[in-house]
């Protein structure tokens, strides 16, 4: 992980509403902190360093309730791109992509959803594709956004497409990342939300939780991913399994088997004018390539990207390749 980023045009700024960092976080930072006061080899200290920048970056707001975590780089009259994460992720996933974009100008908004990353669980267990379009609203709300391009990767390509929908005046482009049109099926109503939480839930977040960052990486290596991530990347991504609420995460699998949720969703994109880019990971098992194409096929100013040898973890899988994605297209609708 590089370090240069946090030294970018990071901007202190705080919205109205801020709040006290969660206690995630805190507990988090310590840890961070007591392992850098100890003996470390170089290589771990140089993470840990870097990780560290990161959380200096760290902003807290409250938002319809719930203290959400967030960032915001770059020059406050740039022009606003917001950054959706992904199931069980967490903002940390869009960390490459900062300081090329704010070196051209833009301002990067990063945050985690309720119950992910830094930000505090729902007690209201809020954790529908709804709930957080509504969160997102109300983040531009504290933060007083102009008009602003979204990017958003698997669940969260979701919300994103939502709140566009919902929320027209709002979004000057939209990029998805691994995202696809999902048809309601049944019995993958029943069994896969069971399965994402056996998997996830009672196996990997118990491992992790005993140092074993290696073990979901294999499982990520192995079903999820054509490519290898950095070990940094890989430590980042086993801490969303930590932070995580494991309820948002159950609540979360079964909304994207629901029939309210993946019905509308061609009725969604038919009502996005905005230029809109879905960037599929030819071997992606669970977005599949077919059914993005068939997705952005039906907004008015769709287009496709397929990208080869790439799984659906494309933010660690090839990172370079997501920053020059997202410039070429950011440049060409300007």
């Amino acid at each position: 992980m590089s370090s240069s980023v946090f030294n970018s045009a990071a901007v202190e700024r705080s919205a109205p509403n801020a709040q006290p960092a969660t206690k995630k976080y805190q507990t988090y930072r310590a840890e961070v902190e007591a392992k850098l006061a100890g003996q470390l080899k170089p290589a771990e200290q140089k993470r840990l360093k870097a990780e560290l920048h990161l959380m200096d970056q760290a902003r807290f707001v409250t938002i319809n309730g719930v203290v959400h975590h967030y960032m915001d780089y770059g020059p406050r009259d740039g022009v606003p791109l917001v950054l959706v994460h992904g199931w069980d992720c967490s903002s940390y996933w869009w960390h490459h992509i900062v300081e090329p974009l704010v070196a051209e100008g833009y301002r990067i908004i990063l945050y985690d959803l309720k119950g992910h990353g830094f930000s505090d669980s729902d007690p209201r267990q809020g954790y529908r594709v709804a709930d957080f379009s509504a969160d997102l609203k109300a983040l531009g709300d504290a933060l007083a956004l102009s008009a602003h391009h979204v990017a958003a990767f698997s669940l969260g390509a979701f919300v994103a497409l939502h709140y566009a929908a919902h929320n027209p005046t709002r979004v000057r482009s939209l990029v998805f990342f691994n995202f696809s049109l999902l048809t309601y099926n049944r019995v993958a109503a029943a069994l896969t939300p069971k399965t994402l939480d056996f998997v996830f839930n009672k196996l990997l977040r118990p491992i992790e939780k005993l140092g074993l960052w290696w073990i979901p990486y294999i499982y990520a290596r192995l079903v999820l991913s054509k490519n290898a991530a950095l070990v940094s990347d890989i430590k980042l991504a086993t801490l969303s399994l930590r932070c995580c609420d494991p309820q948002a995460i159950h609540i979360s699998a079964e909304e994207l088997a629901r029939h309210e949720v993946l019905d509308p969703l061609p009725e969604q994109m038919r009502s996005v004018q905005q230029p809109t880019l879905l960037v599929a990971g030819a071997g992606d098992p669970i977005m599949r390539p077919k059914g993005g194409r068939k997705l952005v096929e039906l907004a008015a100013q769709g287009q496709y990207l397929e990208v080869p040898r790439c799984g659906h973890l494309i933010l660690f899988e090839l990172p370079k390749q997501v920053v020059e994605i997202l410039r070429r297209f950011l440049h060409d609708v300007r």
